[in-house]
């Protein structure tokens, strides 16, 4: 039986927020900010909020199960060697978002690629399988296909990240009332109808081949048009408890789009989406932004009586940073902070910040994103250009890196983090570690393992 403790403080969490701007450091964060020109001006850098920074390391750089389960210890975040001048320990020494994930919704380090499963191979009882013993709903969305690491690490349990067929199975065939997300078998990255379906590895055949009358309750959603009407509150769902949503393109939202031959040499390639500016490719018009799949996730879940959990995923900041997109990991972060205001505002409306905990960071930082001369001068500071101009800013690498990421959080049990810290660094200071959201999020809505 679920036992159900006392919240951190007098106040309990009805509904937990989790945010995470997939692949982004603290550079990525401010780099977006500066395009804005909104540096130290976005909601979650209000005075009310409590602002950390959180080490992310896994358990181990396994593929699969060691039988061990001892931390590596060469992996533990040390600000010693994490600012070595030649960044090669924060090279060798990364987390995978399954990995992430799984340390902030099960509270357990793992080995990277595993989802909710420990270095022992046995699934982790994780933050869905809390919220559902609790009587509480649960929500995962994202920019990228909702069987990808993040999304799928609220609610499904596997060996390999890459089982995406078995994922999306569990995932479907799971109580979880809101899955949104994209990895549409039916267009292309540029929301175009294909002739014949793909061989998309990410929804599972079964989702789209079978009739939706199989799945009873659950109202799978594909238009612009259902998705927008879901956020308004005008979709009709009689007789639907569970929805589905897959955006009508192949991979991201937008990252993937294609762009314009902005060098003029007569061929379009990965050069030219990297010398492309911020904006400057036509967006896909037919699938929704995060901030609308994130209203419409709201406003489904808000329905429970005894409250909800909710992640929201920007998934393709981390694919821009891989692929070293410095003007699409702008947009892509810029969406994930408007999602961010979208979640403020719907807070405000509903319960206020007394009843609602928010938490708003990344899985870890990928791409090495420093300064325009970080490449000879290491650790060079980004350079704000000013509002709508180009940060001065340059990738260093191609992955995930075992830097320090930002946390902010806000509500119930926001100020319990402050008690988690595990070190300080020289750079950004206080520091917690990402199992320590697990335990916040799960002791500030009441509940006990």
């Amino acid at each position: 039986m679920l036992l159900v403790a006392p919240a951190f403080g007098a106040k309990q969490a009805k509904n937990v927020i989790l945010m995470i701007a997939d692949g982004s450091g603290f550079n990525s964060f401010a780099a977006a900010s500066m395009y804005e020109g909104k540096l130290g001006k976005q909601v979650y850098d209000g005075k009310a909020w409590v602002k950390l920074a959180m080490s992310t390391f896994p358990l181990n750089r396994s593929n699969a199960a060691t039988n061990a389960g001892k931390q590596d210890e060469e992996l533990v975040y040390r600000p010693e060697l994490a600012w070595n001048k030649d960044y090669k320990w924060l090279k060798s020494t990364a987390t995978d978002s399954a990995a992430a994930i799984t340390a902030m919704v099960s509270g357990a380090k793992t080995y990277n690629n595993a989802i909710n499963w420990s270095d022992f191979g046995k699934p982790l009882k994780n933050i869905y399988d809390y919220f559902q013993q609790a009587n509480k709903l649960t929500g995962t969305i994202s920019s990228v296909p909702w069987s990808h690491a993040t999304p799928a690490g609220i609610v499904a349990h596997n060996p390999s990240r890459k089982d995406y067929a078995g994922i999306a199975d569990e995932m479907v065939r799971s109580s979880a009332t809101v899955i949104m997300g994209t990895g549409h078998p039916w267009y292309d990255n540029d929301g175009k109808k294909l002739s014949e379906r793909s061989k998309s590895k990410y929804t599972g055949s079964f989702v789209f081949n079978e009739p939706a009358e199989k799945y009873g309750d659950i109202r799978l959603i594909e238009s612009v048009e259902d998705f927008d009407a879901l956020a308004k509150g005008t979709l009709d769902m009689k007789g639907t408890k569970r929805l589905i949503g897959t955006a009508r393109v192949a991979s991201t939202l937008q990252q993937e789009r294609s762009t314009r031959d902005w060098n003029i040499d007569g061929k379009v390639d990965e050069k030219d989406i990297r010398e492309a500016p911020v904006g400057g490719d036509p967006f896909v018009p037919t699938v929704p932004s995060l901030g609308t799949m994130t209203q419409g996730a709201l406003n489904l879940l808000s329905k429970g009586k005894n409250g909800f959990f909710l992640m929201v995923e920007g998934g393709a900041v981390d694919w821009a940073n891989h692929a070293n997109q410095p003007a699409r990991m702008i947009e892509e972060q810029m969406e994930f902070n408007r999602a961010v205001e979208v979640v403020a505002k719907w807070v405000e409306k509903n319960g206020g910040w007394d009843n609602n905990l928010v938490i708003v960071t990344a899985d870890h930082e990928c791409g090495l994103v420093w300064g325009p001369n970080s490449d000879k001068v290491p650790f060079d500071p980004v350079v704000d250009n000013g509002k709508g101009k180009m940060p001065g800013l340059k990738h260093n690498y191609g992955s995930h890196t075992n830097s320090l990421v930002p946390l902010f959080a806000r509500g119930p049990g926001a100020d319990a983090f402050l008690s988690l810290v595990k070190g300080n660094d020289p750079k950004y200071g206080k520091y917690v570690d990402i199992a320590d959201i697990f335990t916040v999020m799960l002791k500030a809505a009441g509940i006990r393992k």
